[in-house]
């Protein structure tokens, strides 16, 4: 068993892993943080990066493994002074929904958690379409933080 924090990299503290690693020290379990580049991300630094000439060809590996580096400066900027060792930073490129529930079951998470927003001011239970995708397509229980300081 595990706990799978999925994050999105827009901050540098990320409420998404302070909860998974809460829960993984509650559970005495590995966390794992799973970062996921879109495939259209993903074109979009490709293309970007063999137009500046940096590189011959950008192939989908090397775009996850620098997600799986995001992912990790996430953790870092998040768990600092943590006693907890992360096991994993994960990368991915595609369907955010499909990648994190292909991650859980991977994994074995016991928890999936990810982040969701607000969208009006009565709206505390409704997230952002792919937070709305996983609570519906996931196989396990998903826990859902919602970041009052955004």
């Amino acid at each position: 068993m595990s706990i799978l924090a999925a994050v999105d990299a827009t901050a540098e503290r990320d409420p998404v892993v302070e909860t998974g690693y809460d829960l993984a020290s509650a559970y005495d379990t590995e966390l794992h943080v799973l970062h996921c580049v879109t495939q259209s991300e993903f074109e979009e630094r490709k293309e970007t990066i063999e137009q500046a000439g940096t590189f011959d060809g950008y192939s989908k590996s090397q775009r996850a493994d620098a997600a799986a580096n995001v992912a990790n400066e996430v953790v870092m900027g998040t768990l600092d002074d943590a006693d907890f060792d992360v096991v994993s930073t994960m990368g991915r490129v595609g369907d955010p929904v499909a990648e994190i529930t292909e991650a859980a079951a991977e994994t074995d998470a016991q928890y999936v958690v990810i982040g969701g927003r607000e969208r009006s001011p009565a709206g505390k239970a409704i997230f952002g379409s792919t937070t709305q995708s996983v609570l519906l397509e996931a196989k396990r229980p998903v826990v859902t933080v919602i970041d009052d300081e955004e």
